[in-house]
C-alpha cells in the first residue's frame, strides 16, 4: 500500500496509542516486524521502519530495529 508520509505517520502514531491502552502493552514489542505484521503486511516494510524512526524522535519509548 502505499501512502503518504503524513498518512503513515498519524497511522502508526495511532497504532502506537492504541496499543499503549492494552493492558498487555509492551513497547519493546512495537518494532518494525510487529507493526507489518499486525497491519498485514499492506504496507512496504521499509516505509514502517522509517516512519518509526521518525516516531521515535518524538516518543523515546518507540525501539528501532536492533536496539538492544
Amino acid at each position: 500500500m502505499i501512502m503518504s508520509d503524513s498518512t503513515l505517520y498519524k497511522r502508526l502514531k495511532d497504532f502506537i496509542e492504541c496499543e499503549g491502552k492494552s493492558c498487555s502493552f509492551d513497547p519493546e514489542l512495537i518494532t518494525s516486524e510487529y507493526v507489518y505484521r499486525m497491519w498485514g503486511g499492506t504496507v512496504v516494510f521499509e516505509d514502517i521502519e522509517a516512519g518509526l524512526k521518525e516516531l521515535k524522535k518524538e516518543y523515546r519509548f518507540v525501539p528501532q530495529r536492533g536496539d538492544g
